[in-house]
């Protein structure tokens, strides 16, 4: 699940496998604050009640990348692993032609020190405050009018900020401004690389193998940060390495900052967006990639500097194809319908109805709109069917939408308040699952693959690009276990944003490290379905092996697995 990249009744939705806040629901899905996580939900399926010192450990040990992207503590001495394409923009940045660590992967100790990513802040949330009582009071006090809140909680984070000891305090709304929270973060500038593979073991199989299951690649990368030109001391809060890695139907974590999902939608606006609105974005991002590739082959120079530009166009491009691949399934479609009517039926308000009815007129109207413009061959009248269009979307987005969904988001709150999950908001969250593979078509997908598999692969399309691997690949490929776990999948809910979370078991313990999402599990924008949504990880297992004896990064061996 790359950076440059799931929603939500009774009897009758239960039988589709809708989300429901009950128990009766599918309690893996879930985006979860750490302040507001599903303990009995949790526990009644999987045995598992974490403590709060848990909590607080899994809480300290992860780290935001604010280039897009989530990594984790798994040493003493502030080492930081996270994906390679998340480390991929800093490696960009580092490499010169004549020294391409992208190309040729990274080692400090082979490049004699770390180096200092650029522009690279980590942030690491060491505080929760729970101001909802505060700001819902100074809610009522402005009036529906009044913004004076916002100057409220903005004295409330200013007060928590410390930018000399590189604390800093951040807003957060919850629940479409039902709850509200301030994070405070602990902000690392000093950020420096320790390894990276090639990316074509990173990347393993390209494109074509982008956002599918079974997969084979080593998208790892690790860092160390430091304060005052040392490490800093993460000896409280870091990860344990578990190289066993999970078993399959084990309980297992993410622990990730998910960048963004809509999940809330309606389902009139899903159908305009499946119709109108994704189609024209599918169409602008092959355009941009085409525009894209003409430029980089003109010269090895320009295909140097704009390949993870075209990478992230690539990767954005594959994803909003899975998201109209979602929005035109029709039997998860006709989910979020009844999604819709339960509420309505639940909330018992007219006016909530009355609010899903005025969404559906406004965007019926608006395609009308559109439509009689598809029509106009005069340039005058293009121009004014233009205009008109744009004036009735600036009504649409900035009165009808608004006020018919601060309607509906009200009763959605007052029906299942804090028993369903937030949308995404790139802060971090909690999920479980169960490491566990799924029935695709007429065929069933393990849970797991092993080095067996990459090189086999690698052969099958005789070591042509993207299925090639480096020289030294091949010729140590006799010194590893080839039954090792390379990637594993589990039912644990993600989005763009949790690549380089930490895969962590009960004991949290790292067994393994996101990357990815299925091909099914793209339309998770919308929505979540267990029967298919897998998240895609490396192995510890397989990590290990690659870093020990393909690369012979003993020292980071020790560090990470605690040997002496």
């Amino acid at each position: 699940m790359h950076p440059n990249s799931v929603l939500h009744l009774a009897a009758a939705v239960v039988l589709f496998g809708a989300v429901v806040p009950t128990s009766a629901g599918f309690p893996d899905e879930g985006m979860w604050p750490f302040d507001g996580l599903p303990l009995a939900k949790l526990k009644e399926k999987y045995g598992f009640e974490p403590t709060a010192e848990w909590i607080d450990h899994v809480r300290l040990g992860s780290v935001r990348f604010d280039t897009g992207g989530s990594g984790s503590f798994v040493s003493p001495n502030g080492l930081v692993m996270t994906n390679h394409h998340v480390a991929l923009e800093t490696i960009q940045k580092v490499s010169t032609q004549e020294k391409d660590w992208v190309k040729d992967g990274f080692s400090s100790r082979l490049f004699g020190s770390e180096v200092k990513g650029t522009d690279l802040t980590l942030r690491q949330l060491i505080d929760i405050k729970d101001v909802t009582k505060e700001i819902l009071a100074a809610k009522a006090a402005d009036g529906p009018d009044g913004n004076a809140w916002r100057d409220t909680l903005k004295a409330m984070c200013k007060e928590l900020t410390d930018k000399a000891k590189h604390i800093v305090a951040d807003p957060v709304q919850l629940y479409d401004g039902n709850q509200f929270r301030i994070h405070v973060y602990h902000v690392y500038d000093d950020v420096r690389v320790v390894f990276a593979p090639e990316k074509q073991v990173a990347f393993f199989g390209g494109d074509p193998d982008n956002f599918t299951y079974p997969r084979y690649d080593l998208d790892c990368a690790f860092f160390r940060v430091y304060e005052d030109d040392k490490p800093i001391d993460s000896s409280k809060f870091y990860f344990k390495w578990n190289a066993a890695g999970a078993a399959t139907d084990e309980l297992v974590f993410v622990s990730g900052h998910p960048g963004s999902t809509e999940r809330l939608l309606t389902h009139a606006e899903m159908e305009f967006l499946r119709d109108v609105r994704v189609p024209q974005q599918v169409a602008a991002y092959a355009q941009m990639r085409d525009n894209l590739a003409k430029q980089m082959a003109k010269s090895e120079k320009a295909a140097f500097e704009l390949r993870d530009q075209y990478f992230g166009i690539a990767n954005s491009l594959k994803a909003i194809e899975g998201h109209l691949a979602g929005l035109r399934d029709a039997e998860m479609m006709a989910k979020m319908k009844a999604r819709d009517e339960e509420l309505i039926q639940k909330s018992g308000k007219p006016e909530v109805k009355a609010a899903f009815e005025a969404i559906a007129k406004g965007y019926a109207d608006y395609r009308a709109v559109i439509d009689r413009s598809k029509e106009i061959t005069d340039n005058e009248a293009e121009k004014k069917a233009r205009s008109e269009m744009q004036n009735f979307r600036k009504r649409l987005d900035r009165e009808i939408v608004p006020a018919a969904k601060a309607v509906i988001n009200q009763a959605r709150f007052d029906v299942y308040g804090t028993a369903m999950y937030p949308d995404a908001t790139f802060t971090l969250r909690l999920t479980y699952g169960a490491v566990k593979g799924y029935e695709a078509g007429t065929t069933m997908v393990p849970p797991k693959t092993t080095f067996n598999g990459l090189f086999e692969r690698n052969a099958a399309f005789d070591n042509q690009p993207p299925f090639d691997l480096p020289k030294h690949w091949i010729e140590k490929k006799t010194k590893l276990n080839l039954d090792t776990p390379y990637n594993f999948v589990c039912t644990c809910d993600i989005i763009g944003g949790n690549s380089g979370s930490p895969v962590l078991n009960r004991n949290a313990e790292v067994v393994g490290l996101v990357f990815d999402g299925n091909i099914e599990s793209l339309p998770g924008n919308y929505w979540f379905d267990e029967r298919i949504n897998r998240t895609v990880a490396v192995h510890t297992g397989g990590m290990l092996e690659a870093i020990s004896k393909i690369y012979g990064e003993d020292d980071l061996v020790r560090e990470i697995t605690g040997a002496k």
